[in-house]
């Protein structure tokens, strides 16, 4: 019985995917390929792109872009959101500009980072400022959300505070943090992806620009898939490093 069930929960999502792929071979028979290319003209387009080397040469480029932006997000982020969560006054004091960061246009910032700092750096500036407000609130809710009664436990028994970060703090505050983290993901190949579009000449974003300049819809499709697969590759590593290393700190 239960092997039925997980065979089904796992027919139903193919099931879904073929009945996609089948509409769009299906619609794209009534448009220009520049349109709507088919699903076989951008699988071949993808193999193309692989075989060629370009696949994993840009992709390569935006990964490292955006994984540099996303460490050093979580990386301020953490610490900032467990100060600011900690501290009531910092938090008012903060808030603000906290919430600024996270309203303010990606345009904006694709444009302030091409004057401050060149071209080269804009990507991974751009991940950094879009994704660490999405650390920060997250961590500063796990902090405020922590069982007061347990802290009240451990003033009592006058537990020492690398015991209390330890077995208090980060049970609690993980998961609120793991919820930004993987929000902050998913902002990240988005936002590598539209600021290599603007402002640089390498990397997935750029390689679709070249795309839309030369009408080659087929391979803007390969390219946007590319994002996508990372997007559910970086999504399912880090569920499995969750299940795996850390499910017994929650």
């Amino acid at each position: 019985m239960k092997n039925s069930s997980l065979l089904t929960r796992g027919l139903v999502p193919l099931f879904g995917l073929i009945f996609f792929i089948l509409l769009w071979q299906l619609t794209s028979g009534f448009y220009h390929q520049v349109v709507l290319p088919s699903p076989l003209e951008v699988a071949r387009s993808a193999v193309k792109l692989t075989a060629g080397g370009q696949l994993w040469e840009q992709g390569g480029q935006t990964i490292g872009r955006g994984l540099a932006g996303f460490s050093l997000a979580v990386l301020v982020g953490l610490p900032l959101g467990l100060f600011i969560g900690l501290s009531p006054l910092i938090s008012s004091l903060l808030r603000p500009l906290i919430v600024g960061l996270q309203v303010t246009p990606l345009v904006s910032w694709l444009l302030l980072a091409m004057i401050w700092l060149g071209f080269s750096k804009v990507p991974s500036f751009v991940v950094f400022v879009t994704t660490l407000p999405l650390i920060i609130i997250n961590t500063i809710q796990g902090v405020r959300n922590i069982d007061k009664q347990l802290l009240q436990v451990a003033q009592v028994f006058q537990i020492n505070r690398a015991r209390l970060f330890r077995e208090i703090y980060l049970p609690q505050v993980l998961p609120y943090l793991l919820a930004g983290i993987i929000t902050a993901l998913g902002t990240t190949w988005k936002a590598v992806a539209m600021a290599e579009f603007l402002s640089v000449s390498t990397g997935v974003g750029a390689r679709m620009a070249v795309a839309r300049i030369n009408l080659e819809t087929a391979d803007l499709f390969a390219w946007t898939f590319v994002l996508v697969g990372l997007g559910l590759l970086t999504d399912r590593l880090l569920s499995h490093f969750v299940n795996k290393k850390l499910r017994h700190w929650m």
